[in-house]
């Protein structure tokens, strides 16, 4: 045990040993690089449908704010950038911010940064976005993970003259609905033919939007297309399928694919997302159709059906705060406005992506395209069975094991049998895009 003697020698010489050690550690310090809020940096940002003078229009905005700071924009293209994304990121050579589905969320969850309150508060994010947001975006630790650019889904497109020639004065707001006014519309020639299709629905191979229907009427039926076993999901296949079957079919596999039949004036109603009203213009200037909410089970329970793209932050980007900092810049009501205007004036385009902000609802609500998506937005729901994400991955192998079953009953099948081996697929696909990374 220490004498007191020895304890008081200790204590002077305390001053003579830490003093020249707390000199050295301040030395060091002066050493290692300090943060600097006006140092140059770069950030690389990946789109997907908006050009690079749309989108640099909003980044020179954000340039006078932020002058330090260059935001270089790649416009990718949408086939295998989800599998580019995961690896470049992985790899520290991806994007510091990026687009991605909101499908994806299970997908990337090594690549998405948790967003902070800093960017926005959890009050806030669930009073600005719409329901189906909080549900998609937020990742399997409890962490939000995006920020919608754009709120899309499902809505029922149909051809003016085709409806008011056979005397429907009002669109189908119910399937029931919508099955009478399907057949009421068909023509066929005097070989039983169809030459003019009610509706694109029963079948998978050529309706271009098969499983966000399908998806979306199983959910409006109380089903769950994670694990469709029930009832309620074989009922709805039944009555999918039925739309093509027999000889009272409103639609079959000799048709074109639906967009193209639609924009060729040869089918009444059409199911797609606002994007494609642009492609249908462009192909058919002369047509004449409108768009609606889709129809509904319970008109006063709608569901509808959400395909959207997000922002993100890269979890191994180099300058996160200022990543965030873009982002919080890029989905605050001023850019998202002009990003529409700016994409409005591209060639080819008539308006630019619906937006995803509440506040901005009443803008679009009286639009004749996009209002039908905003009158729907509140009730939309998702599951990863959206069509055209191209992302070889959840989405795109849950849509094949959906076509599997829908092509069983169209063979005679009955819809449990068929969705039972769905459910197992389905699961299956699940675990493999959604278990804990291998460490």
């Amino acid at each position: 045990m220490p004498t007191i003697k020895a304890i008081s020698n200790l204590k002077l010489l305390l001053p003579v040993v830490f003093l020249p050690l707390l000199a050295l550690f301040l030395s060091a310090c002066s050493l290692i690089p300090q943060a600097n809020k006006n140092q140059p940096l770069t950030l690389k940002f990946w789109g997907l449908w908006e050009s690079s003078t749309t989108m640099n229009t909003v980044i020179a905005d954000y340039k006078k704010l932020k002058p330090n700071v260059t935001i270089v924009y790649e416009k990718k293209s949408p086939q295998q950038y989800r599998e580019s994304l995961e690896s470049q990121i992985q790899s520290a050579k991806g994007p510091d911010v990026f687009y991605f589905h909101n499908t994806w969320t299970p997908m990337l969850k090594e690549e998405l940064s948790p967003v902070p309150s800093s960017v926005i508060s959890a009050s806030d994010f669930t009073k600005n976005y719409y329901p189906t947001a909080r549900a998609d975006l937020i990742n399997p630790a409890k962490k939000l993970v995006g920020i919608p650019m754009a709120i899309d889904g499902l809505a029922l497109y149909y051809n003016q003259d085709i409806l008011e020639s056979a005397g429907v004065t009002t669109p189908p707001q119910t399937w029931q609905e919508l099955a009478q006014v399907a057949a009421k519309v068909t023509v066929r020639d005097t070989a039983g033919n169809i030459k003019t299709a009610g509706v694109a629905m029963g079948t998978a191979a050529n309706i271009n939007h098969f499983s966000d229907i399908l998806g979306m009427m199983i959910l409006q039926n109380g089903g769950d297309p994670k694990s469709p076993q029930d009832k309620a999901a074989s009922d709805a296949l039944e009555y999918y399928a039925n739309f093509a079957k027999g000889v009272n079919r409103v639609w079959d596999e000799t048709m074109p694919s639906s967009t193209v039949a639609f924009a060729g004036g040869n089918l009444a109603m059409y199911f797609g997302p606002s994007w494609r009203a642009i492609e249908i213009k462009n192909a058919n200037p002369l047509l004449k159709f409108k768009v609606v909410a889709p129809p509904q089970l319970d008109p006063l329970n709608p569901v509808g059906w959400a395909s959207y793209w997000a922002v993100g932050v890269s979890a191994k980007s180099q300058s996160q705060a200022a990543a965030l900092d873009f982002m919080k810049f890029l989905t605050q009501e001023s850019t998202l406005i002009k990003l529409y205007t700016e994409a409005a004036k591209s060639p080819g385009r008539i308006f630019g992506e619906p937006y995803p902000l509440v506040s901005l609802g009443s803008k679009l609500s009286a639009d004749p395209i996009l209002g039908a998506y905003i009158e729907s937005a509140p009730s939309m729901r998702s599951f990863p069975m959206a069509s055209f994400t191209w992302d070889n991955g959840l989405n795109d192998q849950i849509i094949k094991a959906y076509e599997d079953a829908v092509n069983a009953v169209a063979g005679g099948t009955p819809a449990t049998t068929a969705l039972g081996t769905t459910a197992k697929n389905v699961q299956t696909i699940l675990n493999r895009y959604t278990a804990p990374a291998a460490r």
